[in-house]
């Protein structure tokens, strides 16, 4: 990965980053350090370096899009203290602009009429089937997950490509689990190497393709946008951005999210973690402005 690793005198870089209109970002360790506070460094000390580049961001006139797993209030809440308008709501499903106003849904997975798309992807029995295949390792990830409206949202430690063939072969072809990134959240599971957070939604449903329907209603090119993120969820991103961008906390011995990174030839990896590695290329981007 070290090739791909950005620095302030990369040429190519650079070019890409040539009038950058919209900038789509995650929030937890990326835009957000730990305690999912912008102001805490990845050490624990006390920085304003990301929220001044936020800050420098918004006055050069580049839109800041937060694409998070997290439900619509919560986002919406998060995006007021920073000053955005415009967010993308568990992992794609739901687009929201002008804080929260007005609402476009991004998934085609059946929904009965007055239920919510989580209550549709609970009746088909999917959430219950993957709690009991994998007990020991799998649990909601409690309390965040009592708010979802459209994502069902798990923390714990599962092989993602082993669960989506077994959705696939016990008939919830529709669905699919995605990993999106690492939790300090232990919960009730048993001791684990690591807890990740996981998603299980829409097949057709992610955060590309909800950035493919902003992109398209606001007459967006792809090079007129870039991605920041730290998990695999994110990494989805790379495939309709100009440049995509992994803060160098999202390294790890996460074997499916480095080997996918480096098929990216617009994917970079930042020297510095966190909101500290979301600043380094918000110079970059205004360099490029």
């Amino acid at each position: 990965m070290r090739s791909r690793i950005i620095t302030s005198q990369t040429p190519e870089v650079l070019a890409r980053l040539q009038g950058i209109k919209v900038i789509y970002t995650d929030l937890d360790n990326t835009l957000l350090g730990p305690k999912s506070s912008i102001f805490i460094a990845p050490d624990n000390t006390y920085t304003l370096e990301p929220a001044r580049a936020l800050l420098a961001v918004v006055e050069a006139g580049i839109d800041i899009v937060v694409v998070s797993g997290r439900n619509d209030y919560q986002l919406r809440e998060i995006c007021r203290v920073l000053g955005l308008e415009n967010y993308i709501a568990e992992l794609g499903c739901m687009l929201f602009y002008n804080q929260g106003r007005e609402a476009l849904k991004n998934y085609h997975y059946p929904v009965p009429e007055g239920k919510t798309l989580h209550r549709a992807i609970a009746d088909s029995g999917a959430p219950a089937f993957l709690l009991e295949h994998f007990k020991g390792r799998l649990e909601y990830h409690t309390p965040w997950s009592k708010n979802q409206k459209c994502t069902h949202l798990f923390r714990g430690l599962i092989d993602v490509r082993l669960a989506n063939d077994l959705l696939v072969a016990e008939g919830f072809a529709g669905l699919r689990v995605v990993d999106n990134g690492g939790s300090r959240s232990q919960g009730g599971l048993a001791p684990l190497p690591e807890i990740r957070v996981y998603h299980l939604l829409p097949k057709d449903t992610n955060k590309a393709s909800a950035i493919i329907a902003d992109q398209q209603r606001r007459g967006l090119s792809f090079e007129e946008t870039i991605a920041l993120g730290d998990s695999l969820a994110d990494l989805e991103m790379a495939a309709v951005v100009g440049a995509f961008f992994l803060v160098a906390d999202g390294v790890s011995d996460n074997l499916q999210l480095n080997a996918e990174f480096m098929t990216y030839k617009n994917s970079y990896l930042t020297t510095r973690k966190m909101g500290l590695g979301w600043a380094e290329v918000a110079g970059l981007v205004l360099k490029g402005k």
